[in-house]
């Protein structure tokens, strides 16, 4: 469970950073189209009819399909004046529970733009603009926003309650450690283990083994 769980990770991790990739490029072509088109204009040669409406779409399209890298990458504005004043254990509850909270969030979300993205497809519905695209996709990319959200909120939770566990078992070796200066354990009882460990998908020994 524990690999399909991470496969899925690595899967959903190069999905969102492939997204992301696509808002960088299209915030590329803006910066080289928005001067092109101010010359166009300004030895009277015509212009890009269509592209301030482009920089409309690309900008919504940046701002909801680049949100679940830019969650996975911690760089959403947040306000820690609470955590920065908890402890280290503490403030790992506070943003295990906050990730709970926007799971239900964008999970609310999201549902709420399938019905919208459903509404808009039977209506057919087309924006008042000279560069049109059908109302339904813009609220389909809403939807799909909030699905990876609410992946991305769900996998922090995963890797939260991971490292928790994680420290947990560091701090149980630590003080382990501390009431015995070594544990000696003969090459036999050594390769059971090892073919236990293995048996079990148990990634490695812990603690400072030392063969007899």
């Amino acid at each position: 469970m524990h690999q399909a769980l991470d496969s899925f990770e690595v899967g959903f991790n190069r999905a969102t950073l492939m997204l992301a990739a696509l808002v960088a490029i299209s915030i590329g072509l803006t910066a080289f189209l928005i001067p092109l088109n101010l010359l166009l204009i300004k030895v009277k040669w015509g212009s890009i009819w269509w592209l301030h409406e482009a920089v409309e779409y690309a900008l919504y399209f940046g701002v909801f399909v680049g949100a679940p890298w830019v969650l996975h990458q911690g760089a959403h504005v947040k306000v820690d004046v609470i955590t920065s004043a908890l402890s280290p254990q503490a403030a790992a509850r506070v943003e295990k529970f906050m990730d709970l909270v926007g799971t239900l969030i964008c999970t609310a979300l999201f549902v709420y733009g399938v019905r919208i993205t459903l509404w808009e497809f039977e209506d057919g519905t087309l924006p008042d603009k000279d560069l049109r695209i059908a109302t339904w996709i813009m609220m389909a990319v809403f939807a799909l926003s909030f699905l990876l959200l609410t992946i991305e909120f769900l996998l922090r939770f995963r890797r939260s309650h991971l490292a928790a566990a994680e420290a947990e078992l560091t701090q149980r070796i630590a003080d382990a450690r501390a009431q015995l200066t070594e544990v000696t354990i003969p090459p036999v009882e050594l390769r059971r283990i090892a073919g236990v460990c293995a048996h079990l998908e148990v990634d490695g020994l812990r603690g400072d083994i030392h063969r007899a």
